[in-house]
């Protein structure tokens, strides 16, 4: 045969024969190859074959292939506008955040607001965050800093006065405004309802932002191997930079589940289905729009989880995100408008809420294929593990969040001292006991790899230490934390009978990654690098410039 090997870029150049990697079957690595032709999978052999004379053969170089993964529940937009502002991940403690901040600030004088995402929410041990500390670097501007779990707000003065939370405010139903024994506003908003007056005062993003924002947010996913994501946070005003993104080309398959709101989410209906229709005309085959995101409730972290029990040393049991009712007729109109139920629930009595909604939709309307879903379910007891088993419920697991960092340690243990805090992000109970789990990673608030939320999966240790971790008992396994990325969360977005899978006919969407031995350990995973990624049969020319040499067949 005579070759001439080249370096790949974007190639789709009749059939396409993928050789020399090692393929997921659904359970293991396996030495094989692969035939893409009209953007499917034509055939998958796991034995050496000559290729077909004139097809486009591409040497994986012994590197693993798996289904493009599928990320069940992401925020790609904040992903996106996290990095056009004050840079906070990496700050260790509240003066590295101060410091970021006044930076920040001299370098962006022409900006009227410094805003931030991302920051880690035990850099203070009791989870509290105060204006004056920011005040002392910028005095003259809002600033407005999201935690990396976006369920906390840290303000300055100027932005509470600018969003009008002063000694008088009320305290709103579903949030908590910290004050001093005064009751002055401290700089700490909780939830929703606390900080959504901070939200509506910031300067309007232009179409142009939010749509440049989110194709960075999208891009790290697809960069990390991820080929369909569920967007689990899309407000109705921002359809139109969703559809101008999707014009100009997605880098991945794209479902948006547009936020109900507690108090107008009536008022709202019409424009839900509006929205979804306009998204169905754009005839854009990438987008879709056919979820609705309710959040039940807040995190232990914050105290805003809503809990059976009340937390460690208090009276708390934390925040419903809906009153008492509500959340059942909510979920039953929008299930009757044909939408797809997706709830952040995290402490066991929201999760007990969120189920018995789904229970109640499904008894209202009737049958039919909803495939709801539960996220995060952090805290969960046995009878909603059976209802969930019984009524198709999936959870949207967070195998990243499933570690003993700072996080666990000092915020959401000291919430939970006790029995409970022993039984959380039960994900091995929970797919033993035959309830369908789906693996997402919630970026950004944390990674967006696949692999390295794998990694933890099977370890339930951040470095993959394979011989301990936290919690150990609720360690998935390898098939099983690969199929929770790839089928499981291909379920949820009835997308399981052409993605989640190589097999013939489904579509070629597929993730390569090297660093990886046969049976990979869990440190393999977390440190393994995804070199290639391929989109309905188009390879990612950005991600993949080394990844693989491609010849042309014998004709």
């Amino acid at each position: 045969m005579a070759e001439e090997a080249q370096k790949v870029g974007d190639v789709q150049v009749g059939r396409q024969v993928l050789v020399g990697g090692r393929i997921w079957n659904g359970e293991r690595l396996v030495d094989g190859s692969i035939a893409i032709e009209d953007g499917h999978i034509a055939a998958v052999q796991f034995a050496a074959v000559p290729p077909a004379a004139g097809a486009t053969v591409i040497d994986l170089g012994g590197a693993a292939v798996f289904p493009g993964f599928v990320d069940a529940h992401a925020h790609p937009l904040i992903g996106g506008l996290e990095l056009a502002g004050v840079q906070l991940r990496q700050a260790r403690d509240v003066q590295e955040a101060v410091a970021a901040v006044a930076s920040f600030a001299a370098e962006h004088p022409e900006l009227p607001w410094i805003v931030g995402e991302g920051f880690d929410l035990s850099i203070d041990r009791q989870a509290s965050y105060f204006a004056r500390d920011l005040d002392a670097v910028v005095a003259d501007r809002p600033v407005a800093l999201r935690s990396s779990d976006i369920h906390t707000m840290w303000c300055n003065t100027a932005a509470l006065n600018a969003a009008g939370i002063t000694t008088a405010s009320q305290e709103p139903r579903d949030g908590v405004i910290e004050r001093d024994t005064d009751g002055r506003p401290t700089g700490t908003l909780r939830e929703w309802g606390a900080f959504l007056p901070v939200l509506r005062a910031l300067p309007r993003r232009t179409t142009d932002d939010t749509a440049e924002a989110l194709m960075r947010g999208l891009q790290t996913l697809r960069e990390s191997g991820v080929t369909s994501v569920q967007d689990a946070w899309v407000e109705l005003d921002d359809v139109p930079s969703y559809l101008q993104a999707a014009r100009a080309g997605l880098p991945v398959r794209l479902n948006l589940a547009f936020r109900a709101d507690p108090d107008n989410w009536r008022a709202e209906l019409d424009r839900f289905v509006a929205a979804r229709l306009e998204i169905e005309t754009a005839g854009i085959e990438l987008l879709r729009a056919d979820t609705v995101k309710f959040f039940a409730d807040g995190i232990i972290e914050g105290g805003t989880a809503h809990v059976k029990e009340p937390y460690h040393d208090t009276s708390c049991c934390g925040l419903p995100a809906w009153p008492t009712g509500e959340l059942r007729e909510a979920a039953a109109a929008f299930d009757r408008l044909g939408f797809q139920l997706h709830i952040h629930a995290i402490g066991d009595a929201a999760v007990e809420a969120a189920v018995e909604a789904i229970m109640n939709a499904e008894h209202v309307n009737g049958p039919r294929d909803r495939r709801p879903v539960i996220a995060h379910a952090q805290l969960v007891d046995g009878p909603e593990i059976a209802a969930m088993r019984g009524h198709d419920i999936t959870v949207a697991i967070q195998p990243y969040w499933a570690k003993l960092d700072s996080v666990v340690r000092y915020l959401t243990n000291d919430r939970l001292e006790g029995p409970r805090a022993e039984t959380q992000y039960p994900f091995r109970t929970l797919a033993d006991s035959g309830v369908r789990i789906a693996s997402s990673s919630d970026y950004p608030i944390t990674t967006p790899s696949p692999l390295e939320a794998i990694g933890v999966a099977i370890s339930r240790h951040e470095c993959g230490d394979d011989t301990g971790g936290w919690l150990p008992g609720e360690r998935l396994d390898l098939a099983l934390a690969v199929r929770a990325a790839t089928e499981g969360a291909a379920y949820t977005q009835f997308a399981d009978h052409d993605r989640g899978r190589i097999a013939p006919g489904f579509l070629a969407d597929l993730t390569v990654v090297s660093g990886l031995s046969d049976h990979p350990t869990a440190a393999e995973l977390i440190s393994a690098r995804v070199t290639a990624t391929w989109l309905g049969g188009h390879r990612d020319a950005v991600a993949t410039a080394d990844a693989a040499t491609v010849r042309q067949g014998e004709a």
